[in-house]
């Protein structure tokens, strides 16, 4: 919120609260680029109003992504409930948001809400002010990953490179959402086949790297009990559940060095909310008698949250009298 550049008499001090994300525009402005669950619009129903005017906030929202958002919330901050006449409808449940489908080509759920009975503040004849509500949208969110894993026999790959030819190698898809999941690891992984006593296992390591799409506009929180404010989480800052599953014919090398990823759900920390990255070994304890190739796969779930600001012009009407306000 500041001051007005209509008026040249004294203003009320007034300082907001610092907003994650303030996107320009003069009375609506949109949160989050996607994917993920997006606000298409915030806005007050009428953007000029005087003193002690009702007021309804009008909020719309669309899964964009290609997972069910869950436990939708909807809240305003950057305003005082009481300065505002409304106590304790300053946020709202939305449920769950049906995701985009990629293969219809059908858009996602969209939900619109309205804040309805505010007030505007009582301000006194010749003041004005700008107050810049912000909506909040938190929401439960899942990322699934998968990359293609080759493992060949050392006969067979001596075969291959003698005839000239290659093996097949996949890059890693994921499922559209503000998280994004890199694998990265070699083309194939190679067996001697070999595992009678006094024999090592085949070895191989996988390194996963997980990034917040929309940096700047959208962050990682950790997600609590209903609105208490306890976090599943302890003490991480950006917290994401994990869990990695090996492809079939291999498992997970348990070191007690580095990171675990035979644990069936582990947690990750976004380093300064930005990426997390998270290095595996696994073992072949099936040797192929050519070729296979199976899925490896990552599966996140996390709570993401997004802001977006509206701007509210408030005229003061009320006179003066002996003892305040009359």
């Amino acid at each position: 919120m500041r001051p007005s550049s209509r008026s040249s008499r004294p203003l009320l001090l007034f300082v907001p609260v610092l907003a994650l994300v303030v996107i320009s525009g003069c009375t609506s402005s949109s949160g989050g680029a996607g994917p993920g669950v997006v606000i298409l619009g915030w806005e007050p129903e009428l953007s000029d109003v005087f003193s002690d005017d009702q007021i309804d906030f009008l909020l719309k929202v669309q899964n964009t992504g290609e997972s069910r958002a869950r436990n939708v919330v909807a809240e305003i901050t950057n305003i005082d409930p009481a300065e505002w006449g409304t106590f304790g409808f300053t946020q709202k449940q939305l449920g769950e948001l049906i995701p985009f489908d990629p293969v219809t080509n059908t858009p996602g759920e969209t939900e619109t809400v309205t804040f309805s009975n505010f007030r505007a503040p009582k301000l006194n004849k010749g003041q004005d002010f700008i107050y810049e509500p912000i909506a909040r949208i938190s929401y439960d969110y899942a990322t699934s990953a998968q990359k293609p894993v080759t493992i060949v026999d050392a006969t067979e790959l001596i075969r291959i490179k003698q005839a000239g030819q290659a093996l097949p190698s996949e890059a890693a898809t994921y499922t559209s959402g503000p998280l994004s999941v890199e694998i990265i690891m070699g083309d194939f992984v190679k067996s001697q086949g070999q595992f009678g006593f006094g024999q090592t296992y085949d070895i191989f390591p996988v390194h996963i790297r997980i990034r917040n799409t929309l940096i700047g506009s959208g962050r990682v929180v950790p997600k609590t009990f209903g609105f208490s404010g306890s976090s599943f989480f302890g003490d991480l800052n950006y917290p994401v559940d994990v869990i990695v599953r090996p492809p079939a014919g291999t498992n997970f090398v348990f070191s007690g060095f580095g990171d675990d990823c035979s644990q069936f759900t582990f947690q990750a920390d976004l380093f300064r909310g930005e990426e997390a990255e998270i290095t595996c070994e696994l073992e072949v304890t099936s040797a192929p008698t050519i070729r296979t190739e199976s899925l490896l796969t990552v599966e996140l779930d996390y709570r993401y949250t997004i802001d977006a600001s509206t701007q509210l012009r408030v005229q003061g009407t009320q006179e003066i009298g002996g003892f305040g306000f009359r």
